[in-house]
């Protein structure tokens, strides 16, 4: 199927506004089943893999759409940019859950997610890398419009802060988090650490009762394959496929260079994990 790629900028209560770009079929012969995709800590919806599984997967009958969390530190006027490093200081984990119950908002009941040819059934799905799973964990243990959840090397916790890196916290109000990439160094703001205890992965999981799959690389360094262990013995009746060889980004880059065999895989699971026109999905 052929895809088109709509794009948006959804309202948010305090005035933000997050990107957000649907994927879908322009020929689907009947509104789609959607996939809510939730990028990780220092990511956005456009990094490397993204938009490439995403247009993978909507070419063959359901539609993905992938956001920018408010406070990622890149917003809709600079696309990709870390251009307010402001908004990622300020940033917390219930306000990233927040956000994604914002956008399951903005789809119940939008124009805009109509003429995308969306199913207004108020069902769906999430799938989150990184950080982005354990908010998508969080979100679909009380939220039940979500209906299928889906991670790729989820964190099974958020204290993920070394304690030395701390030490700036009571001076400076912050820590500063390094991003190879781009060079910069970007502030964690004292708020993240004082909600913490406002989300916890495990509790959420063990409260999830609807299809779940858990992906994880065997060679990930920065979320270690017994996170995502945990996380599948958390959720009741979850299936874990692990990987080989898979690192945290499943061998991508950013810019995007190409497919790599770990990234094929975890896109043939979703494709049979996730419901597209063919099949309501599941386990």
């Amino acid at each position: 199927m052929n895809v088109q790629k709509h794009s948006t900028e959804v309202p948010c209560a305090d005035g933000l506004t997050m990107a957000l770009d649907i994927y879908a079929p322009a020929d689907a012969p009947a509104p789609l089943p959607t996939t809510v995709v939730c990028h990780g800590f220092k990511g956005f919806k456009d990094w490397g893999f993204f938009p490439a599984l995403c247009e993978r997967l909507a070419s063959r009958g359901r539609a993905m759409a992938i956001f920018d969390f408010s406070h990622s530190g890149v917003v809709p006027q600079t696309p990709g940019e870390f251009s307010r490093l402001d908004l990622f200081e300020a940033q917390t984990v219930p306000r990233h859950v927040e956000d994604l119950g914002t956008i399951l908002d903005f789809l119940d009941d939008s124009d805009f997610a109509a003429n995308a040819n969306l199913q207004r059934n108020k069902h769906y799905n999430v799938l989150g890398h990184s950080l982005g799973g354990g908010v998508g964990v969080v979100r679909a243990s009380d939220d039940g419009r979500i209906t299928q959840i889906a991670t790729m090397n989820s964190v099974s916790h958020f204290r993920r802060v070394p304690e030395e890196a701390k030490v700036t916290l009571a001076t400076a109000g912050h820590v500063l988090i390094p991003n190879a990439r781009t060079g910069q160094d970007m502030p964690l703001g004292q708020a993240w650490f004082d909600t913490l205890d406002e989300c916890d992965v495990e509790e959420a999981a063990e409260m999830i009762f609807v299809p779940a799959l858990v992906i994880q690389g065997t060679a990930d360094t920065s979320v270690t394959p017994d996170e995502g262990e945990a996380i599948n013995s958390w959720i009741p009746g979850s299936r874990l496929v692990m990987v080989e060889g898979g690192d945290h980004v499943f061998g991508a880059k950013h810019p995007f260079g190409g497919w790599t065999p770990q990234l094929e895989e975890v896109a043939s699971e979703l494709h049979e994990f996730l419901p597209h026109l063919d099949r309501l999905g599941g386990i």
